[in-house]
């Protein structure tokens, strides 16, 4: 017999959400049946056709900031490989598996579980707290938090916590994920006479090379999130081994951290273009961006959730919270560059190292810990 969190993430597991293969229909209105059980006030708000935000609130007594714990319902596809079935929620040596297990149906159900406790209480709060079932985290256009930004669920005096797979750990700062795609253009002719080409791929290759050098030197270093990075994700381009292409096309992911802005990334594709370009002659280039802005952001230490949630960390397992950054982003991460809040943090149960990953699990013994914690960091923040 298993806790009721354990139970409830073995239940959403079951539950297919990938994203872009799949809907988060059936699991929104499983989340949304589930936390009207609760008592609470809650609510589905349309973000695409057949894709649902679930919104459990508790109305508090002062009108500025509320307490938002946010947890999304998407998952990633399944993808092959994997030696038990990804969507059986089986638990071995402790380790609870399935696709999403660790990012982030553990999260929700324990942000799902914290709240039924809050609201069990039946104590009016002074802040209000909100729990944000959200879609399309996955995406590159973030729409679940995109719309409950729009709609006014959060705002800049928010304490927003995404409850993703951080080990238990206290992450205040993010690294920005910027992804681009550049088109190089060249001119076709046969590799036997190349001189009366323009090779495509040859300026590919020389603006890539460029970039990952630029970045490579760059002078940022933040001491929880490392050093800015490039991924050269994907390439393609040419029609047959004997003919000079004239076309390639690559998308990279770009990794910022403070202080570096949007605009900082997409002048160091704009400059990799340029020299790469300049060295084969005849070629030319153009890129987009294939993501919403998505610059770096870091929380304030001195913000009440961070203060107030060390403090439960520390009640609950008698030990210090640790801190540190994560290398991607998340609902909070976009909330807080949308809306300039010092208040968004990620922090939950499971590891990072899963996400994604194939044979996917989540620690059984975080579910429980990250429920008291969210618990006893909820009693002190709105109450």
């Amino acid at each position: 017999m298993f806790s009721e969190v354990v139970e409830l993430t073995r239940d959403l597991v079951r539950i297919p959400s990938e994203n872009p293969t799949g809907t988060e229909k059936e699991i929104a209105e499983f989340v949304f049946h589930w936390l009207k059980g609760t008592g609470a006030e809650v609510v589905m708000e349309e973000v695409a056709p057949g894709r649902n935000n679930v919104i459990a609130k508790l109305q508090g007594t002062e009108a500025n900031g509320n307490l938002v714990y946010i947890a999304h319902m998407d998952t990633v596809p399944a993808g092959e490989g994997w030696s038990r079935d990804p969507f059986s929620g089986d638990i071995v040596d402790g380790k609870l598996y399935g696709r999403g297990s660790s990012d982030m149906k553990g999260g929700l159900a324990a942000g799902m579980v914290a709240f039924k406790r809050i609201a069990a209480m039946g104590v009016k709060p002074k802040k209000t707290f909100v729990l944000i079932a959200s879609v399309d985290e996955e995406g590159p256009g973030m729409m679940g938090a995109v719309d409950a930004i729009n709609r006014g669920w959060v705002t800049r005096e928010s304490y927003v916590v995404a409850i993703e797979p951080s080990g238990l750990t206290i992450m205040p700062a993010h690294k920005g994920p910027m992804w681009f795609e550049v088109v190089t253009q060249g001119k076709m002719s046969h590799a036997g006479n190349p001189q009366f080409g323009v090779d495509a791929i040859h300026a590919m290759t020389e603006i890539l090379v460029e970039l990952k050098r630029a970045v490579g030197e760059l002078p940022y270093d933040d001491e929880l999130l490392g050093k800015p990075t490039v991924t050269l994700s994907k390439i393609s381009g040419g029609v047959k081994t004997n003919i000079v292409p004239d076309k390639c096309v690559a998308e990279m992911d770009l990794r910022l951290i403070v202080p570096m802005t949007v605009e900082m990334a997409k002048s160091l594709v704009e400059q990799a273009i340029g020299v790469g370009t300049s060295k084969v002659p005849g070629s030319s280039a153009s890129y987009q961006v294939l993501t919403i802005d998505r610059p770096p952001v870091r929380a304030s230490l001195d913000s009440p959730l961070i203060i107030k949630l060390d403090k439960a960390i520390n009640k609950v397992t008698g030990k210090n919270a640790e801190y540190k950054g994560l290398p991607a982003y998340t609902d909070a991460s976009i909330i807080a560059a949308r809306t300039g809040s010092q208040h968004c943090i990620t922090f939950g149960p499971g590891n990072l190292a899963q996400a994604h990953s194939v044979d996917e699990y989540i620690p059984v013994e975080h579910l429980d810990g990250a429920v008291d914690i969210l618990t006893e960091a909820a009693k002190e923040l709105i109450y």
